[in-house]
């Protein structure tokens, strides 16, 4: 399926080894988009599809100029059950496990956002739900694209998210001493008892040296984390192992780890995108005593780290879990939005009216 006019030509892409030809142009566009996260990247996308394709069917809606790739918007078609019905979402490739999600676009271009909301707009017979989820709220391609659609008659419901992020600026000491005195304290009384029973070493791996041997650490901590089935099953491993065969070279994963007396207790497993550090996954073992705060100390030794290191900041990603409170971190609002034709009714009841509807009886219950 393609779509021209004069300058730009809008087509989709929907076989695997169209996707891989795409990692040198697809990073290079990345470079210059609103959006920076590794969660966008050519290597985690690519590596998820590879993994998890099995339901879905690709569509990385691209845009060209002559042989320059200067648009894509990577979704996957997928069948939606809802109350044992069956609906067609075209929604964010990578999803549900990606925490951020985007048009890719070079220098914000309106008229490459405007051919490509005209193409999903006449591909709408493929599709009854087209949903952009994990989008940064103040990404200008989103705000044009709501507007394309709300203007082409399209029904639309949003939902808002809080990602909590740290900008890193000045020093360390610094940004310490802005925290809570009763904080401070916690991290200092965490650093003392963790050295009580034994020898504290703190570690960081990037690059080559974040290899799939220091990955067997993290997998032996989770299994007495909080979340012991993460990592275990063989899809996940294969798809990790991937992302271990593609991003050291490039700089792009980070790994954190607490262990004591040689022994892993406590890691932060993340990415590294044009400075701006996104710890994913981060867990300690259940099994260290809990007044010990092994988790607490490793965030502190790794924010610092962050800091000597130049990162611009810190996301939290997805959650709204009360501990990252205690950074002190500044808000940034995510967005889910899904749009659907005016004459699907089905659909607009399923996914628009009958949450609002539910949404005021759950107000008026609780007065």
């Amino acid at each position: 399926m393609l779509s021209k006019n004069k300058a730009v030509e809008v087509r989709t892409i929907h076989e695997t080894k169209e996707f891989e030809r795409l990692e040198d142009q697809w990073n290079h566009l990345l470079a210059q988009n609103h959006t920076q996260s590794a969660f966008l990247t050519w290597e985690w996308l690519f590596s998820w599809w590879q993994v998890y394709e099995q339901g879905h069917k690709l569509w990385l809606v691209t845009a060209w100029r002559e042989e320059e790739l200067v648009g894509i918007i990577p979704l996957m078609l997928s069948n939606k059950q809802k109350y044992s019905l069956s609906f067609r979402m075209l929604r964010p490739l990578g999803s549900p496990h990606c925490d951020v999600s985007g048009i890719i676009l070079k220098n914000n271009n309106e008229e490459v956002l405007a051919l490509l909301s005209d193409f999903l707009v006449k591909q709408e017979q493929y599709w009854d739900i087209l949903e952009f989820n994990r989008y940064a709220q103040d990404d200008p391609a989103l705000k044009f694209i709501k507007g394309y659609f709300d203007k082409a008659g399209y029904k639309s419901r949003v939902k808002i998210y809080d990602h909590f992020y740290i900008p890193l600026k000045g020093k360390w000491d610094d940004y310490l001493a802005n925290l809570s005195k009763k904080f401070r304290e916690i991290l200092r009384r965490s650093a003392r008892r963790a050295a009580k029973i034994g020898e504290v070493s703190f570690q960081y791996f990037s690059g080559e040296e974040a290899s799939w041997e220091i990955f067997q650490k993290i997998i032996e901590i989770n299994r007495y984390s909080k979340y012991p089935i993460i990592y275990q099953s063989e899809k996940e491993q294969i798809f990790h192992k991937k992302l271990f065969t593609r991003m050291p070279g490039k700089g792009l994963l980070n790994i954190f780890l607490l262990e004591v007396d040689n022994i892993p207790v406590a890691y932060q497993y993340g990415f590294v995108q044009n400075k701006r550090y996104e710890p994913w996954r981060v867990a300690y073992d259940f099994r260290f005593p809990p007044r010990v705060s092994v988790g607490t100390l490793l965030y502190k030794l790794a924010t610092e780290k962050a800091f000597e290191l130049g990162y611009t900041e810190i996301d939290f990603l997805r959650g709204d879990e009360a501990y990252k409170l205690n950074w002190k971190p500044e808000k940034r609002k995510y967005v889910k939005i899904r749009f659907i034709r005016r004459n699907n009714f089905l659909a607009l009841f399923i996914f628009i009216w009958l949450p609002q509807v539910k949404k005021l009886f759950s107000r008026v219950k609780r007065r």
